[in-house]
């Protein structure tokens, strides 16, 4: 947003002798954040409006011409190179001794032996850029109105000389996007009244009935919509200082009726447009969502392919608007427009910046747009575009307005005290200064003993309870003026919790192992889920949608890891990094209900990945390659250093690899899933493979953690060992044989480790050889042979019974 100080005097008495950088200074400080203070014109001097008499051509050059200029008081003979001169024309004319943009002196000389005493500008001298000029206006010398005075100043007659302020705005300020709203802040920091438009339209005898309607199908996306008829339109070009003021707000002049909706919106904030009356089929604007794969030309000239989450404002036979953002082609006010339907409307923000970031289309409406804005004000706005055109002689307007308001805006009133607010503050501030402040930013006050009542204009839906009250009352009074004061609520010195410690040490043990944290967006999006195998239905499918998304790419909050740092891979393969070990510790967001009423449930996983060499070729070693133990060894290693002891199943996890997946159960409950990425999930996300993944569940580890190492005493007696071999058939897991043996090993039985497995010629069809080492010691004495041999016989027997399995 930028605001010339020059039209501000319109609004409130700006002293422009101050020093202008104080003063933007002192609004930064008030909330209103000042980027840049650009000073406009001080460099051009003696430049001075000239009318061509006669034109004649150079003696001896054929590229030049001389012209006799009259200049008000006196005739002056210009040689000039441009060809777009004509005699009658009013052009800016820099005289001798004339300083311009850059540094540049003017000097009467002559050109191949012709007097010229200064030069013809253009535009480009005054420090305007092509973007602001019309398109006769980038080439040659800038022509002047020709009511335009002469030997004037031409800098202070075309209001160039000015001091412009460009701000940097937060989201919530919506209100100060336009001029009105910067009054009210520039007259409550410098002590001065704020004067506002008087806006009254005359309205001829020709009504409105029966001629424009309007609709709204979506009161979800369009809070109001009201249309005018403007009759007899007359294209021509806006005044000059209707030119200027937009120039130094950004905007580049077009046509009067374009010019004047630019101008009411940077006036009073609210964006209108402008619609050709006989191209809009049965006269009758609805504002309704696009239908799907809809098509618009927009006014840029491009075709637009529009979704049904998009807010259009249509005809009853094709859409002609992308609401709050950019006109149509087909409706546009062109020079042979003889009537316009002028609109002002309240479109939802959120749906108006996320259609602007689908389409990549931005504008200064749907800037405002964007922030929310105050329907209440849509006639007021509506009214003032159709009083400037008329003051311009361009139009004559239709009795009456059509305005369709279903849900008029309630008003927002807050109840507080001068006390409520001082404390608040750590403050002092009389109540009298409390109500004079809020009064000149134009919120009603109302008094009820010691009760304050502010009654919020309807443009400030930022404010809604006490302290943004007193958020005002501060501001304005000077956050300088306010003593710092040690804070009141006792402090307590902060300590890591026992959920920190656990996600520390997990941290230390994959980081020691090799890994590399990282960190990544919350985000996600569904096709990363369906790369990744996982079917319909699946609980992670069931995610928060963002409704404002960074991008288009992450619309959900994530309920898994792995998406993201499958992002990571890519990225490091693209780059050809040939080994990629990273891990992430950090929340996953699952909705207890959609849509949401209540926050979403917020767990912590530890997700890892890895990816390439575990080692690189170094001679005289070879290289090696990650593989299934890796990922075992990660998660064993981190379970080990938890002090949790768990069971090991297969896992059915969509995105692993059949027949390389597994995980680690302890009481029921899934510790962890790990193993070897499925190959199509590697193909659809083109990288190169095998990928190993994992990802536990902290809310499942954290009960089971035991952060103290468990410490025993040296046996005093020696272990016996014995090695059972069994045929068990090739269905028969290994983690329901261990179980087995550790059921009947009795309390004797220290260890037992699987050592072999072999299938072969030996070993009958449909049986796999399992060898085991089973550990026995006794803290009371040295086990005989007899001890161990009876809890032996018993796994030999139930290992037969149940699962069918032979000692060989």
């Amino acid at each position: 947003m930028k605001s010339s100080l020059t039209w501000m005097q319109d609004y409130v008495d700006v002293d422009m002798n101050q020093d202008m950088q104080a003063f933007a200074d002192k609004l930064t400080i008030a909330g209103i954040p000042v980027e840049q203070v650009e000073y406009w014109g001080t460099e051009v001097k003696k430049v001075k409006t000239g009318k061509i008499l006669q034109i004649d051509k150079h003696p001896d050059a054929d590229k030049l011409v001389v012209c006799q200029v009259d200049m008000g008081d006196e005739q002056l003979q210009i040689v000039t190179a441009a060809t777009n001169v004509r005699v009658g024309q009013i052009v800016p004319v820099a005289v001798h001794g004339a300083h311009l943009p850059g540094g540049t002196k003017i000097k009467r000389s002559k050109l191949r032996g012709v007097l010229s005493n200064g030069m013809f500008c253009s535009a480009h001298e005054f420090g305007f850029d092509d973007s602001l000029l019309l398109p006769e206006e980038r080439e040659g010398i800038w022509i002047l109105p020709p009511d335009t005075p002469l030997g004037v100043d031409a800098a202070d007659y075309l209001q160039v000389r000015d001091v412009v302020y460009e701000y940097e705005l937060t989201a919530n300020r919506a209100d100060c996007f336009s001029m009105v709203g910067l009054s009210r802040e520039f007259a409550v920091l410098s002590g001065k009244e704020a004067r506002y438009p008087d806006i009254s339209v005359k309205e001829c005898d020709t009504p409105i009935d029966g001629k424009v309607k309007v609709s709204i199908d979506d009161e979800e996306l369009c809070s109001r919509y009201a249309a005018r008829l403007l009759l007899n339109v007359k294209i021509g070009k806006s005044p000059m200082w209707m030119q200027q003021r937009l120039r130094k707000s950004g905007v580049r002049p077009i046509n009067n009726v374009v010019d004047a909706t630019n101008y009411t919106m940077i006036e009073l904030g609210i964006p209108l447009h402008a619609y050709d009356y006989d191209k809009v089929a049965g006269h009758h604007l609805i504002a309704r969502r696009a239908k799907a794969d809809e098509a618009l030309k927009t006014l840029d000239d491009v075709d637009r392919k529009l979704t049904d989450n998009m807010l259009v404002i249509a005809d009853e036979e094709k859409a002609c608007c992308v609401a709050g953002i950019m006109g149509g082609m087909d409706t546009e006010v062109t020079d042979q427009t003889t009537s316009v339907i002028l609109e002002c409307a309240s479109f939802k923000g959120s749906n108006i910046r996320h259609t602007g970031r689908m389409l990549g289309l931005r504008s200064e409406a749907s800037g405002r747009f964007e922030r929310g804005l105050d329907s209440d004000s849509c006639i007021k706005s509506i009214d003032r575009c159709a009083q400037l055109l008329q003051e311009m002689g361009a139009c004559d307007v239709a009795q009456g307005v059509v305005d369709v308001y279903p849900k008029p805006q309630a008003t927002t009133r807050i109840a507080f005290t001068a006390a409520q607010v001082n404390k608040f503050l750590g403050t002092e501030i009389p109540e009298a200064d409390m109500v004079h402040i809020l009064e000149t930013l134009q919120f009603g006050i109302e008094k009820d003993g010691d009760t304050l009542t502010a009654v919020v204009p309807s443009y400030r839906g930022d404010c809604t309870e006490m302290p943004d009250i007193a958020e005002e009352v501060a501001r304005v009074y000077g956050y300088e003026n306010i003593p710092s004061t040690r804070p009141a609520a006792p402090i307590s010195k902060g300590e890591a919790g026992f959920h920190h410690d656990v996600g520390e040490k997990i941290s230390s043990i994959l980081s020691s192992s090799g890994l590399n944290e990282t960190v990544t967006f919350s985000f996600m999006h569904p096709d990363q889920l369906k790369k990744l195998l996982f079917k319909d239905g699946d609980a992670v499918y069931n995610a928060v949608p963002i409704l404002n998304p960074i991008t288009e790419d992450f619309p959900l909050m994530r309920t898994t890891l792995v998406p993201t740092l499958m992002d990571v891979l890519v990225r490091n393969q693209a780059v050809k990094n040939p080994s990629v070990g990273i891990y992430e510790i950090a929340p996953v967001y699952r909705p207890k209900q959609l849509p949401l009423t209540e926050l979403p449930e917020q767990e912590f996983y530890v997700s890892g990945l890895l990816y390439g060499q575990r080692t690189p070729a170094e001679w005289p070693a070879k290289a090696e390659n990650y593989d299934f133990y890796d990922v075992k060894g990660l998660v064993e290693a981190v379970l080990q250093g938890l002090g949790i002891q768990a069971d090991l199943e297969v896992s059915d996890w969509a995105l692993l690899h059949p027949g390389k997946a597994a995980r680690y159960v302890k009481d029921g409950k899934v510790l962890c899933d790990f193993g070897e990425l499925h190959p199509k999930a590697i193909d659809n996300y083109d990288v190169a493979g095998p990928v190993y993944v994992f990802e536990m569940h902290m809310d499942a580890i954290l009960p089971l953690v035991n952060l103290l190492p468990d410490y025993h005493k040296v046996a005093k007696f020696p272990a016996s060992s014995r090695d059972l071999a069994f045929l068990a058939p090739l269905a028969t897991a290994n983690a329901d044989i261990v179980s087995v043996i550790k059921e009947d090993g009795g309390d004797n039985l220290e260890a037992v480790h699987l050592f072999d497995m072999y299938t072969g010629k030996q070993v009958p069809q449909g049986y796999k050889s399992l060898a085991y080492s089973l550990v026995f010691r006794s803290e009371e004495g040295t086990l005989t042979d007899a001890d161990i041999q009876a809890p032996v016989d018993a796994i030999v027997k139930d290992l037969k019974e149940k699962f069918g399995c032979e000692l060989r």
